[in-house]
């Protein structure tokens, strides 16, 4: 059975996926500040020095490392711009040269917002424009593993599932104010082809088992707003659509530039796999 370490265990995907795998898998969660525990899962309190961590994965035989560190609040990273270009663009890249080294695969988890919002379903050649410093960041993460790991794989992605208590997705909370009959209010003009969290993962490991590299785009064949992705939701759970309130990005003042259309596309990643990506209704009703 592989052993798979999931860096940045108390984020919000590692809490997901990390409970999807460990019934296939000898699973650990590196920590570091907020010890969290999950049933069949084994925490490890993870240095503040990077370099021991190739002690660590010797220690452990871990197989892979899926690296879901980072500073994703947007408007933090335009705050802490120092710290945003450590954890999403410095440290992803000593990974890459520790997993290289050790010869662990090491899946580094990306981003949908690294474009201008110009073009409709980006693809892997496309040319990077960045519009904040998270997206900015994020770049320098996917730059530095890919010249420090030609065997790593980066996955850009927009990803949604059930997420624990103490760090909601964005589908947990369009389900929380539906539950609580109050009304939401999601981005009319905004666009991006969002995947569950199961899915990304089963996407990932196809890629495993194909010696992949390099950078590829683990998506939803589909395109569509934040509020149509409410309503989705909102006629799953059998609620008042109307709860699901359209408002345009620009009437939000108070956010940091960001692109309106970050949707990607996959045809890279179903070419290489020939794996078929489940309709987007089909991974909702996994919510």
């Amino acid at each position: 059975m592989k052993r798979v370490l999931f860096y940045g265990g108390a984020s919000l995907l590692s809490n997901i996926w990390s409970r999807y795998w460990k019934e296939n898998f000898d699973v650990y969660i590196g920590l570091h500040k907020k010890w969290i525990e999950i049933e069949g899962v084994k925490s490890i309190q993870l240095s503040e020095e990077i370099n021991d961590l190739e002690n660590l994965l010797k220690h452990y035989k871990i197989d892979i490392i899926v690296n879901c560190a980072g500073l994703a609040n947007v408007e933090e990273c335009e705050k802490n711009s120092d710290l945003a270009h450590y954890l999403n663009g410095y440290l992803p890249g000593e990974l890459a040269k520790i997993a290289y080294m050790s010869k662990v695969k090491l899946l580094h988890i990306s981003t949908d917002h690294l474009f201008d919002g110009e073009k409709k379903k980006s693809n892997e050649t496309c040319t990077l424009n960045p519009l904040n410093t998270y997206a900015k960041s994020k770049a320098m993460g996917d730059n530095l593993v890919i010249e420090n790991n030609s065997s790593a794989l980066v996955l850009r992605t927009n990803f949604f599932g059930n997420g624990p208590s103490y760090k909601l997705s964005f589908s947990d909370k369009i389900i929380s104010a539906l539950n609580k009959n109050e009304r939401i209010f999601l981005f009319s003009n905004v666009f991006y082809t969002p995947i569950h969290v199961h899915h990304l993962a089963d996407c990932s490991l196809k890629l495993i088992e194909l010696n992949s590299e390099g950078i590829y785009n683990i998506c939803s064949n589909e395109r569509l707003s934040k509020f149509d992705f409410g309503i989705m939701i909102a006629e799953k759970m059998k609620k008042d659509p109307a709860l699901i309130v359209p408002i345009e990005i620009e009437k939000k003042t108070d956010l940091t530039l960001r692109p309106k259309d970050m949707s990607l596309s996959n045809e890279k990643f179903i070419q290489k796999t020939g794996m078929d990506i489940d309709p987007l209704i089909k991974q909702i009703n996994n919510l």
